[in-house]
């Protein structure tokens, strides 16, 4: 499904719960945040393979905003737990 579809379902949802009481979500919503952890996979680094230095000079460029966009995901932590996911959230948007 796309964001576009996921939006609009989100967005019907919650003013059809909330409009009776004033809600509109076209004044009333600024953005909305779509996580999808379907694989539940992250990168992680191998030290068999990789260089130690290098796999924190990914992690740091990978993190790095670009313009009005902020990279929060289990895979800017390198980690492929909720937390790491919900932590890298966290940071994004106090980038913001």
């Amino acid at each position: 499904m796309s964001f576009d579809e996921h939006e609009k379902i989100i967005r019907d949802q919650l003013q059809a719960i909330l409009g009776a009481n004033g809600f509109n979500h076209k004044k009333d919503i600024q953005a909305i945040v779509l996580n999808r952890w379907g694989h539940c996979y992250a990168y992680t680094y191998n030290s068999l393979f990789e260089d130690e230095n290098d796999d924190e000079k990914i992690i740091v460029q990978a993190k790095k905003p670009f313009g009005n966009i902020s990279i929060a995901n289990s895979d800017a932590a390198h980690s492929a737990y909720m937390h790491s996911a919900i932590d890298e959230a966290y940071r994004a948007v106090q980038e913001l």
